[in-house]
């Protein structure tokens, strides 16, 4: 057969870029590999969901139960007061209001009143003496029981001889302390809340005795409303003390300032500065409304006297103007002028100018026209009188008032210490009047026993305990469990870095899967090495019939000659591949295992072959190769040929990179139709390295669920830098049924396909 360079007689190249592309593709999310993570761990989970439920129904079997007492009140923002200057509060402060009762309720004030009204200090003594003097009961829950235990390790302590210091007795709480004690325990039981919108505010109590619940929470409410009337009360008393101490003051000093006032007004004559002010502005007023008429008056006057001054600079007729015009003597005159003018014009034409009537009537006519001058005359005149009359009378008033504001200031000057006083006066009464009203509100509140807190609801017993929520807590409790048993079953899937199905070999090392070696076990005399001889129609032996194919098509043109079995490390089922591929390539044609592993060979053992002479023994020239019959593994079902190691050698990796190894494989080649070899571990020991320059197709076993991703890649990477391309891998020690975990396609690929006939081996 002709001999093939290992480089030309394998196809299938892997490269560290695939493995990067691998790499990536782990990133995808897929759901319903959750889902079979989840299956994978189921019993798991279940054991993790029945411990927490088992813990639960402990504690909601042993807890002791809790009941819850309610009492609803009313509380309202607006005290009630007498004073109508407190009966509004500010929108804004309600808010802080209700918040600031929730305080008040849960102090320890209201809560040791609380205990004074139920008187819990005496029941807490009479219950003490009622325990020392009972006898001991048995727990009676498992709490219980742990109490017990601890008080029966702390008796036996003394018994013991040990140098321990005994512990200091503890003295016996006085009545303020236990008083303290119970309210703390009371505060630390006690919720209160309100509604956002309403002014309702619930008290809740809880404790394991429905009736002390029930109690303290109308305790605590009944305390609260008197805790807010005293402190209303105390608040107006004070009040109306201080108050008090301020009336005698103002009162003292409102009778000094009107002594000091009086006498003021005596010494220096003067009434009071209201009224004078008051009659110097009225005559000022007047005045000033005189003052205005007159510059009326003044100003029409000075009209027609200037139009009087303007006709006699121009010489012109005064019959024009208004006063002449509406004067009645005048137009008498007019009327007689006009009438003895009209006398004269008929008799001008009746009898001529020289007739005695004639001259008489014009001698009346003329004297008719001087009465109508000096008329005239005499209203100008008058205008004229009457123009310097109005501005003489507005030049008195004008003086009167200067005078009438000169008075003014004086007075102010004169009446200011008697202003002074007044306002001192008035102020003092003011005031005085303002804190007698306010002490007359605060006396009367101080006796107004009214609260703004009422009681819509009391609390009464309940029938049925608050907490423990057994349902709730189981409920929680299967929750919590299954929470937990799928966190641990994905945190175990997280650490569990090795490879459970073939497409994880694809996936994270990005190299072609050639198949699966199922797991079997040892069944008589026939050991997982001679499965495919004892069996060759078995489903096991049909998944070895799968790699084969897979080895032989890996390169069509020119099939492997000689195929490589490795591993990253030890115990991953090379050995039981290489011997059960050899046995199904026999069926083929004439096949050779060459077991290489010179370190730990393991084959001679299980085949029941003798190991010397071997293989290390050929390559060492201490057997002749020619006289050498190779011994045969098999039956009448099938057969291959088989060497083994043969004499370990100090030093494997120098015999198998010797020129004499690389010439009996040679040899071998020729006498063979296919080689199987048996190589070490990768990581162990190089000889997997040296050993893949020869080989035509090298395979990478990889055990199922105990082979690490780090540890198969560094074997890959390791391979890569001795340029041995690597052909693929083979899942080995496959549990097809832990595999349909993974993907239902495991299981019903490996276990549902072609079966054999009944009565023969599966």
């Amino acid at each position: 057969m002709k001999d093939l360079h290992p480089q030309q007689r394998t196809a299938t190249i892997v490269t560290p870029e695939a493995v990067d592309a691998a790499l990536e593709d782990e990133e995808t999310i897929d759901l319903a590999q959750y889902w079979r993570t989840i299956r994978r761990h189921k019993w798991g989970i279940l054991s993790i969901t029945l411990l927490a439920l088992i813990v639960g129904l402990l504690y909601a079997i042993s807890a002791t139960p809790i009941y819850k007492a309610k009492t609803v009140l009313l509380a309202d923002p607006i005290q009630p007061n007498v004073d109508s200057q407190n009966q509004y509060v500010n929108t804004a402060l309600v808010y802080l209001f209700y918040e600031t009762q929730y305080e008040i309720i849960k102090s320890r004030s209201v809560a040791e009143k609380a205990v004074d009204k139920l008187g819990l200090v005496e029941k807490q003594r009479r219950k003490q003496r009622e325990q020392e003097t009972a006898q001991p009961e048995a727990p009676r829950n498992f709490l219980e029981q742990i109490k017990a235990w601890k008080q029966a390790v702390a008796d036996w302590r003394q018994w013991l001889p040990l140098d321990i210091a005994p512990e200091e007795e503890t003295q016996e709480p006085t009545d303020q302390q236990l008083r303290r004690q119970l309210a703390a325990r009371i505060q630390a039981n006690l919720e209160v809340k309100g509604g956002k919108q309403s002014e309702i505010i619930n008290v809740s109590y809880q404790s394991p005795d429905p009736r002390e619940a029930a109690d303290v929470a109308n305790a605590i409410a009944d305390a609260y409303m008197e805790f807010s009337l005293d402190a209303r009360l105390k608040g107006a008393k004070k009040t109306a003390t201080w108050l008090n101490e301020q009336l005698a003051e103002l009162r003292r000093k409102l009778r000094e300032s009107e002594a000091a006032l009086e006498a003021y007004q005596k010494s220096h004559g003067l009434v009071d500065s209201s009224q004078q002010q008051q009659i110097a502005s009225t005559r000022l007023s007047t005045l000033n409304a005189e003052l205005i008429k007159a510059q009326t008056q003044r100003s029409e006057a000075e009209i027609l006297y200037n139009q009087v001054k303007a006709l006699k600079g121009k010489r012109g007729d005064y019959a024009s103007l208004g006063p002449v015009l509406n004067s009645p003597s005048v137009r008498t005159l007019v009327q007689e002028e006009s009438k003895l003018a009209r006398r004269v014009k008929e008799l001008s034409e009746r009898y001529g100018e020289k007739h005695p009537k004639m001259i008489a009537a014009r001698s009346d006519l003329n004297e008719a026209r001087r009465a109508l001058q000096r008329e005239i005359n005499k209203v100008v005149d008058n205008i004229a009188k009457k123009y310097r009359i109005a501005l003489a009378q507005e030049q008195k008033i004008q003086r009167l008032i200067r005078q009438q504001q000169q008075e003014i200031s004086e007075l102010k000057g004169a009446n200011f210490e008697l202003a002074r006083l007044e306002r001192e006066v008035e102020n003092n009464r003011r005031i005085y009047e303002t804190f007698l009203a306010r002490f007359q509100e605060a006396d009367v509140s101080e006796k107004y026993d009214a609260t703004n807190v009422r009681i819509i609801d009391p609390a009464t017993v309940p029938e049925t305990p608050y907490k423990p929520k057994k349902s709730l807590i189981i409920a929680v409790s299967v929750a919590l469990g299954l929470f937990l048993g799928v966190l641990v079953a994905f945190l175990r899937e997280a650490l569990d870095n090795t490879f459970k199905t073939t497409d994880n070999i694809e996936e994270k090392l990005g190299i072609p899967t050639l198949g699966l070696v199922p797991l079997v076990k040892r069944r008589g005399r026939v050991n997982p090495e001679s499965r495919f001889l004892a069996d060759p129609r078995s489903q096991f032996s049909e998944n070895i019939n799968n790699i084969r194919t897979g080895i032989l098509f890996s390169n069509v043109d020119h099939p492997p000659q000689v195929i490589l079995i490795t591993s990253a490390s030890g115990s991953e089922g090379k050995s039981t591949l290489a011997a059960n591929l050899a046995a199904s390539l026999g069926q083929l044609d004439r096949t050779l295992l060459l077991e290489a592993d010179l370190r730990k060979p393991s084959l001679a053992n299980t085949l029941k072959l003798q190991r010397k002479p071997g293989l290390s023994d050929l390559v060492a020239n201490r057997t002749d190769m020619a006289h050498f019959k190779v011994p045969m593994v098999g039956n009448d079902k099938g057969s291959f040929y088989a060497i083994p190691c043969g004499t370990l050698p100090p030093n494997p990796l120098e015999l198998l990179s010797s020129e004499h190894f690389r010439a009996l494989l040679k040899r071998l080649r020729g006498q063979f139709r296919y080689i199987v070899v048996d190589a070490p571990p990768v990581l162990a020991v190089s000889d997997a390295a040296v050993l893949g320059q020869e080989a035509d197709s090298v395979i990478l076993a990889v055990k199922a669920e105990s082979t690490t991703v780090k540890a198969a890649r560094e074997a890959i990477s390791r391979l890569h830098k001795a340029h041995v391309r690597i052909t693929g891998a083979v899942l080995t020690q496959a549990e097809p049924k832990r595999m349909a975990y993974y993907g239902g396609h495991y299981y019903h690929s490996s276990y549902y396909g072609y079966k054999a006939p009944k009565g023969e081996a599966a």
